[in-house]
């Protein structure tokens, strides 16, 4: 086979620059010993805005985060743990205990001050000396919602247990029957706060309240700022096209963070402010989380 050799035609096919239109080659590695160019990273894309309020999180939540509820059909004592955990529902239970066959009432329907303080203290509510019944949230809750649920009647000057609308099992002999009655004592008192007026300690209930309390379940919790003057202070609060602090954000900030306060003081959530008072922070959990918005459902059917 006759031997073959390139010609020169061949050398300058194999020379001829690009076109004008095409990309510039990288000659480096042809003329010298330069490492080949590292390939630039491409830009982080930007975060998608979530359309959540201003003073919520905006990276998004994770899905393992609202799914930390127990399952009661595979571990009914866990879910039954979980729950007596909840302040709203140890307080029920207390308060029910405490109640017994029946005691008196005050004139305005209230429990006597010294059962308020007694329930108060076995509650671990404080070392305040409370006057009334309605100034302990944490006393108004558990008693809102075992009235709503039927497992306490208030009438006339006497408060008397009721059959409830399921059975207020024990938690260690019927752990699946305590699941029910404390998922019915959390729905209630949602649903009983969205009926009633904010100003006599009922829920603005808006969306804003139902997404902040979706980033309750975070593990770190909902971190706030404290107050308004905080967030105005801090450059948070989103302008009017004036150019000054925009009203209509500033009444969402102050309905939610209200609602969330409510929820705390009745026993749903947990509250604290941070050693610097600047900021308070909420957390919550999946299982209140779900029959908050089972509460919602149940508004909206009835209306």
């Amino acid at each position: 086979m006759p031997e073959q050799h390139s010609t020169r035609h061949d050398h300058q096919e194999r020379r001829r620059p690009p076109d004008a239109g095409s990309d510039p080659v990288d000659l480096s590695v042809v003329f010298s010993s330069a490492p080949p160019p590292e390939p630039e990273e491409p830009a982080p894309a930007a975060a998608e805005p979530t359309g959540w309020p201003w003073f919520l999180p905006q990276d998004g939540l994770h899905r393992e985060d609202l799914e930390r509820a127990a399952d009661l059909d595979e571990d009914p004592s866990a879910a039954a743990g979980a729950l007596a955990r909840i302040p709203l529902v140890r307080g029920a239970v207390t308060l029910l205990e405490h109640v017994g066959d029946g005691l008196p009432l005050g004139p305005e329907g209230e429990l006597a001050a010294a059962d308020v303080r007694a329930l108060a203290q076995a509650l671990d509510l404080g070392d305040a000396e409370p006057t009334t019944m309605r100034e302990i949230g944490g006393i108004v809750g558990p008693w809102n919602a075992l009235v709503a649920g039927g497992w306490l009647t208030a009438e006339g000057t006497e408060v008397m247990p009721g059959e409830g609308m399921v059975p207020a099992a024990d938690e260690a002999e019927d752990p699946a029957g305590f699941v029910r009655f404390a998922r019915a004592l959390m729905v209630l008192l949602v649903l009983e706060s969205l009926r009633q007026d904010p100003e006599e300690g009922g829920l603005f209930g808006g969306p804003d309240t139902f997404t902040a309390l979706l980033h309750t379940v975070a593990p770190e919790g909902l971190l706030l700022p404290g107050t308004i003057r905080v967030a105005l202070d801090r450059g948070l609060v989103p302008q009017d096209p004036a150019g000054d602090p925009d009203v209509d954000e500033i009444t969402r900030y102050w309905q939610a963070e209200r609602d969330l306060s409510t929820l705390a003081a009745y026993g749903l959530l947990e509250r604290e402010e941070t050693p610097d008072g600047q900021d308070v922070r909420v957390r919550g959990t999946a299982e209140v989380l779900i029959e908050a918005y089972g509460a919602l459902e149940m508004l909206e059917e009835l209306s």
